[in-house]
């Protein structure tokens, strides 16, 4: 009985000590001593305080991460100064601080975790020099927000990570390392007016740059393969889109702009694409606009099967009747004009598509 009751006790009193060995107050600040003798800051208690300065030690130990939630709902907090000691922030760890105006983050900060400085609303830029994972949703409405510096150490930025920042009209992708960006990214974002993709970039997510009123141009590069669905829907600027090579997918439309809830393409957009780009040709054809084929030594006009340097239901007929024998076969030197849409053969679906477009651009110069 005696030694139940003393395991009893000794167990009681490692509960009742436990909390207080791992968790101290400094300051303003609550934290915790993590295995390798580190510190987490775990709490910020001062809801008056205008100016944050991480400490780099705390009792002789090295402060190495800001903990979940923090500093979220302070409202009086306008700027932060985080020491190169710092590897991490945790998750909702400045959300919705709305006076955040200048956030000074050392190049030792190597992740940023979800909803970090979600509705930061006075948050003007930030550089992200080192930082090499982004949680969701980390910078989402930032309306103020101007310019972001995204460094090599980046390989993808999640989704709706820097959506609703209205302001926005700089984005400095490194020119190595970045592979994705994910859906919503920078959805919303309104005043981008050009975009410059590096080589190393390989998928752009589901409307990952929607609704942006301002974008006028796009570089894709040449590393993208995936272009996703509603990627650039609803921009209304973005005219003239050359798709690159080694595209594989090019999603629903992707370009396409909203109007009275359908979806459509205006008039005047212009949409290119190489001849061995398959998919280009294909989002064409489902969204009824005209590509036009490029490859390395001439512009190609999509449709021309005759040569006249038009599309006109003339040139459907031409491999109508020579589908039927009743004229010569297809002119096999102009099969890049004739296959449009590039299954390797010249047939009556390629007609059927020519003759759609014909028809289209028939009615459009009437109207």
């Amino acid at each position: 009985m005696k030694k139940l009751l003393s395991i009893v006790l000794a167990v009681a009193i490692t509960v009742i000590l436990s909390p207080v060995a791992l968790a101290a107050t400094y300051e303003n600040y609550t934290y915790e001593v993590n295995s390798d003798n580190t510190i987490t800051i775990t709490g910020f208690n001062n809801l008056h305080s205008t100016s944050i300065n991480i400490p780099e030690t705390i009792d002789g130990k090295t402060v190495t991460a800001i903990g979940n939630e923090v500093f979220r709902n302070k409202p009086s907090i306008k700027e932060v100064k985080i020491p190169n000691t710092v590897t991490s922030i945790g998750d909702y760890a400045f959300y919705n601080c709305h006076k955040l105006t200048t956030v000074t983050l050392s190049n030792s900060v190597k992740s940023i975790g979800a909803n970090c400085f979600n509705l930061c609303e006075s948050l003007s830029s930030i550089h992200l020099n080192n930082v090499e994972t982004i949680g969701e949703f980390a910078f989402f409405g930032c309306k103020k927000m101007t310019s972001v510096n995204l460094g090599s150490s980046l390989k993808e930025i999640p989704k709706r990570a820097f959506s609703d920042c209205k302001a926005l009209t700089s984005i400095t992708f490194p020119k190595t390392g970045l592979k994705a960006i994910g859906d919503y990214a920078f959805s919303n974002c309104k005043s981008i007016p050009s975009i410059t993709f590096p080589n190393s970039v390989k998928t752009i997510g589901l409307s990952a740059f929607s609704n942006n009123e301002a974008l006028e141009t796009v570089d894709f590069g040449r590393g993208v393969t995936d272009i996703g669905s509603y990627a650039f829907e609803n921009c209304p600027l973005l005219l003239n889109v050359t798709i690159p090579e080694n595209v594989k997918t090019v999603g629903r439309f992707a370009f396409a702009i909203r109007i009275d809830n359908e979806f459509g393409h205006q008039r005047s957009f212009k949409y290119s694409c190489y001849s061995t780009c398959p998919s280009a040709v294909i989002y064409a054809a489902e969204a009824g606009i005209d590509p036009y084929l490029i490859d390395l030594k001439k512009s190609v006009k999509y449709g021309d099967v005759n040569g006249d340097e038009k599309v006109t239901t003339e040139d459907a007929r031409i491999i109508l009747k020579a589908h039927a024998k009743l004229s010569a076969p297809l002119d096999e030197t102009r099969k890049e004009f004739i296959d449009v849409n590039l299954d390797g053969v010249c047939d009556i679906q390629d007609a059927r598509l020519i003759l759609r477009k014909a028809i289209m651009q028939e009615a459009q110069a009437t109207a």
